[in-house]
C-alpha cells in the first residue's frame, strides 16, 4: 500500500515538473516574454545595396542583385545595444587584414549578406585587395550573422558566435580555399 501512495506522489511531482518545464517563454519581472534564443541566431540583415565595400553585387556573382558588408553600424542598427556590445567585446570581427597568400601584401577579408534575382539569400566571405575582389565564398540560406576569427596563422569563418563550428579560409598555393 505504501508503494502505491509513493508512486502516486511521484507521478504528481513529475506532473508539476513537466508543467513547470512547459514550452512557454520565460518572463522578465514586468511580465514581458523574454527571447528564447540568442540574437545571433535570429537576426537577419538586409542586403539592400547593389554593392558591398564598393564592389558591385554582380561582381561577386551575376545572379546577385544586392549585397551588404557587415560592420559595426549594421550591427548596431539591427540588434539591441547590449547585444552589439557583446559582439564588440569578443575576439570576432566582421573584417580582418591578413596576408593569407604569403606574398607580403595584406588581403582585406570581410563578411556580408546577399540576395539574388530569384530571391535566394545568404551569407558570404570575400577576399579583396586594394578594392578588387580576389575570391568569395557564399553560404545560401538565412542572411544572418557571421564573423571572422584569427587564430595564429589561421582565419576562421563562423556563422554563429558561441559555437565551435567554423570553416577555415586559407591559401592552397594557387587559390583561396575554405575547409
Amino acid at each position: 500500500m505504501w508503494i502505491g501512495k509513493s508512486t502516486a506522489a511521484g507521478c504528481m511531482l513529475a506532473g508539476f515538473l513537466i508543467a513547470g518545464c512547459s514550452g512557454t517563454s520565460p518572463r522578465d519581472p514586468h511580465g514581458a516574454p523574454r527571447p528564447t534564443s540568442a540574437w545571433r541566431y535570429d537576426v537577419e540583415f538586409e542586403s539592400t545595396w547593389g554593392h558591398a565595400r564598393g564592389i558591385a553585387a554582380s561582381d561577386f556573382s551575376p545572379s546577385w542583385s544586392s549585397a551588404a558588408a557587415l560592420d559595426d553600424d549594421v550591427l548596431s542598427k539591427s540588434v539591441a545595444a547590449p547585444d552589439a556590445k557583446e559582439f564588440l567585446q569578443s575576439p570576432l570581427a566582421f573584417s580582418v587584414e591578413a596576408d593569407l597568400d604569403g606574398d607580403g601584401r595584406s588581403e582585406d577579408i570581410f563578411v556580408g549578406v546577399f540576395s539574388t534575382d530569384t530571391g535566394t539569400t545568404g551569407r558570404f566571405v570575400a577576399v579583396t585587395r586594394d578594392g578588387e575582389l580576389l575570391q568569395h565564398f557564399e553560404h545560401p540560406g538565412t542572411p544572418g550573422f557571421s564573423a571572422l576569427l584569427e587564430e595564429g596563422d589561421e582565419l576562421h569563418w563562423y556563422k554563429c558566435m558561441q559555437c565551435g563550428e567554423f570553416e577555415t579560409l586559407r591559401w592552397s598555393g594557387g587559390a583561396y580555399v575554405l575547409d
